[in-house]
């Protein structure tokens, strides 16, 4: 199905910001693949631990670099890719677990 098995840097911080609004996330990256062409990113929002914060979410982004080259995000709508891209995620996971 993937066709990319790179993984990314463990705890890579990035600013993403809301054209719609302009608020600014922070988000640690967890992992980055690619399937049939599209490339995601895993992330969760990132926020010092200071002993009181939940368990973080993760979030599963489309990405790919606009014209001037910058790197830009979109939410997945479509619940049938979403699913295809946590599964392929969370087997890449487990792997990297078990081989640890």
């Amino acid at each position: 199905m993937g066709d990319d098995r790179r993984r990314s840097d463990d705890n890579v911080l990035a600013i993403l910001v809301d054209e719609r609004n302009g608020r600014e996330y922070y988000v640690s990256v967890l992992d980055t693949f690619t399937i049939r062409g599209q490339t995601y990113f895993v992330m969760y929002n990132y926020e010092p631990d200071d002993g009181s914060r939940a368990n973080p979410e993760i979030v599963i982004m489309r990405s790919w670099k606009d014209d001037s080259g910058e790197q830009v995000f979109s939410s997945i709508t479509n619940k049938k890719e979403l699913e295809q891209a946590f599964e392929y995620f969370f087997e890449r996971y487990t792997n990297s677990i078990t081989r640890s």
